[in-house]
C-alpha cells in the first residue's frame, strides 16, 4: 500500500527537489543504521512524506554527503536527523511488515512464499520496532484486527474501512507531545490515511475482482468485468478531493519552519495527480520519481490545478 504520497516533479524548484530526495536518502540511511541492511529496502515515498510533515514544525539539520549502498562509489546528499528519523523508521518497520503478514493472509500459499520469507528475515526488526513505539504497535494491530473483520464481514461501507486504516496513519503522530502539533498532524495524516486506502482499492480492483479477494469497491458497486462507471469514478474522485482539501487545512495549522512548499505540493499537486493515473490505469506504485513523469517532464496523470 506504499508509493501513493509522492510530490509533483514538473512543479517542484531544484533545491526543493534536492531536499527531498536528501530527505529519502536520510530515512533509508536511518533504517540501516537503527534495523540493520536489510531494512533499507522498506524505504518508501509515503514514510519520507512522514518525516518531512514532522521535521516541518522544527529547523532540520542541513544535508551532507552520506555513502549510498546503491552506488558503486560516490556519495549522496542526505539529512543526518538521527532523533527526527527515529520513531518515522520504526512506523516504517511496522507498517511494512503489517503489510507483509497481510500478504500472507490474502494470497494462496505459494504466491504468498516471498512475503512469508521477507516476515522471517524482518522479525527482529519488527520486535524493536515494537519496543520503540508500543502505543503505536498496539494500535496498529488493533485497528488490523477491526479491519479483518470487516473484510470477513464483506463490507462495502468505504468509510468504515477506510476510517479503520487512516487510523493507523494518523498514530504516526500520537508521540507527539505538543497538542498545537499533535492535532493537525494527526488529523492531516487521518485524511492522507484515507486517499491512501482509497487509491490502494482501485489500484488493486481489477486484480482483486480476479483473484475473488476482498476491495470495498467490488462489494460497493459491483463493477462489470472489474470496471467502474465513469460517474463512480467521479464520485471516488470527490472523495479524494476532499481529503485532499482537509488535509491541506490541517496543513496550514501547522507553524512550519521548513518545507512548506514541498509539503503543499505533495499534498495539493501530488495526491491529485496520483489518483488520476491510478484511474487511468497508468501508475506504478514502485516507479522511481523520475519514471513518474512523460518524456516532457509532465507526469503521466492528468494535470490539475488548484
Amino acid at each position: 500500500m506504499f508509493g501513493y504520497v509522492r510530490p509533483r516533479i514538473d512543479r517542484l524548484a531544484a533545491e526543493e527537489l534536492d531536499a527531498y530526495r536528501a530527505a529519502y536518502c536520510g530515512l533509508c540511511r536511518a533504517l540501516g543504521k537503527e534495523y540493520g541492511f536489510p531494512a533499507r529496502f522498506l524505504v518508501n515515498y509515503d514514510m519520507t512524506f512522514l518525516y518531512l510533515l514532522r521535521a516541518s514544525v522544527f529547523t532540520p539539520p542541513e544535508p551532507r554527503k552520506c555513502w549510498c549502498p546503491a552506488r558503486v562509489c560516490g556519495k549522496k546528499p542526505c539529512i543526518p536527523d538521527p532523533e527526527g528519523y527515529r520513531p518515522v523508521a520504526a512506523c516504517t518497520v511496522l507498517l511494512c511488515v503489517e503489510k507483509l503478514r497481510d500478504d500472507v493472509r490474502d494470497k494462496g500459499f505459494f504466491r504468498s512464499l516471498p512475503a512469508r520469507l521477507l516476515t522471517l528475515v524482518y522479525r527482529r526488526a519488527w520486535r524493536k520496532a515494537c519496543g520503540a513505539l508500543p502505543a503505536f504497535a498496539a494500535l496498529t494491530r488493533t485497528q488490523l484486527s477491526r479491519l479483518g473483520e470487516l473484510e470477513q464481514a464483506q463490507s462495502p461501507s468505504i468509510d468504515a474501512v477506510a476510517d479503520t486504516f487512516a487510523r493507523i496513519v494518523a498514530g504516526c503522530a500520537a508521540d507527539l507531545e505538543d497538542p498545537a502539533l499533535r492535532r493537525p498532524m494527526e488529523q492531516l495524516l487521518y485524511q492522507t490515511g484515507r486517499f491512501l486506502y482509497l487509491a490502494d482499492a482501485l489500484d488493486d480492483l481489477r486484480e482483486d475482482c480476479e483473484d475473488d479477494a476482498y476491495n470495498p469497491l467490488r462489494f460497493r458497486f459491483a463493477p462489470k468485468e472489474s470496471e467502474l462507471e465513469p460517474e463512480i469514478l467521479e464520485y471516488l474522485t470527490q472523495l479524494t478531493d476532499a481529503s485532499v482539501n482537509l488535509a491541506g487545512a490541517a496543513l496550514a495549522l501547522l507553524p512550519l519552519c521548513a518545507y512548506g512548499a514541498l509539503l503543499e505540493n505533495i499534498v495539493y499537486l501530488g495526491l491529485p495527480a496520483v489518483f488520476a493515473a491510478v484511474k487511468a490505469h497508468k501508475f506504478q506504485a514502485r516507479a522511481g520519481l523520475p519514471r513518474l513523469m512523460s518524456k516532457r517532464g509532465a507526469p503521466n496523470a492528468e494535470r490539475r490545478d488548484t
